[in-house]
């Protein structure tokens, strides 16, 4: 039985931050000067309409300011070289504008809106949404469009594709972890699972006393790299190509 072998690449806010993007955890992250309940809660965002608007606009908005990084470009040309899957947790469209295609967004993605009166998802770029006057073009709402972000409390439907993708991996797969602690999603525990090879680059490892069951640990991969992800791409790139040239042939 033959084997395609499948890279995954799974990536958080660290692939970004060097392009300047600022992470939402963390110290100085987008969260410290912001209510989580006032700008992010599926339960509460309707009543909060103009701060979520004005919160979401002005990450838009600053999304013409910056460029893809090295590992953003990277990682499209993994998928003109191998059977890729890009899975990232960023909303951002950097990986698209570094020439990525059919990347798996699993938090929503920022340049669009969707409404929930209809259904109806549109992109506008990296314009702002004025919900004053502006309205879903296909059904006129203007109450019921958000981001087409996922917020705390909303069903996250990308997390099933998501999961098949890790579940498909098998002994001659690759796993690539990139800019993420597993704090969200508990991909420590997905990569202690997987018999695949794995790789993990990180700014730094997780602290002990903050690690909690999920995050992700070195021992969990065969190699780690602890540096800027837009400094780790030769040695990344190096690795995952030999681990994709080597072949046992299995597949199991």
């Amino acid at each position: 039985m033959t084997h395609e072998r499948h890279l995954v690449v799974f990536s958080g806010a660290g692939l970004s931050a060097d392009s300047g993007i600022a992470t939402f955890r963390g110290v100085d992250g987008l969260w410290e000067n912001h209510s989580i309940d006032e700008i992010c809660n599926f339960e509460t965002w309707e009543r909060n309409r103009e701060s979520v608007h004005r919160f979401y606009n002005a990450r838009r908005v600053a999304l013409a300011t910056v460029e893809p990084n090295p590992m953003h470009r990277l990682l499209a040309n993994w998928q003109t070289r191998f059977r890729t899957t890009l899975i990232t947790q960023n909303i951002d469209d950097l990986l698209e504008r570094a020439g990525a295609t059919d990347v798996l967004h699993v938090h929503g993605f920022l340049t669009e809106m969707r409404c929930l009166a209809c259904g109806s998802v549109w992109d506008i770029g990296t314009s702002a949404w004025d919900p004053s006057r502006d309205s879903c073009p296909t059904c006129g709402s203007r109450s019921k469009v958000k981001p087409n972000v996922v917020f705390f409390n909303e069903p996250a439907p990308a997390y099933q594709p998501m999961s098949e993708a890790f579940a498909s991996l098998g002994r001659d797969d690759v796993l690539v972890v990139i800019g993420t602690d597993g704090a969200v999603v508990p991909i420590g525990s997905v990569a202690q699972q997987l018999r695949c090879h794995k790789v993990l680059n990180n700014l730094e490892p997780v602290p002990p006393e903050a690690f909690v069951p999920g995050m992700v640990s070195p021992r969990q991969f065969d190699r780690a790299l602890f540096k800027p992800a837009a400094k780790a791409v030769s040695e990344l790139d190096e690795i995952v190509t030999e681990w994709m040239a080597a072949w046992s042939g299995s597949g199991l």
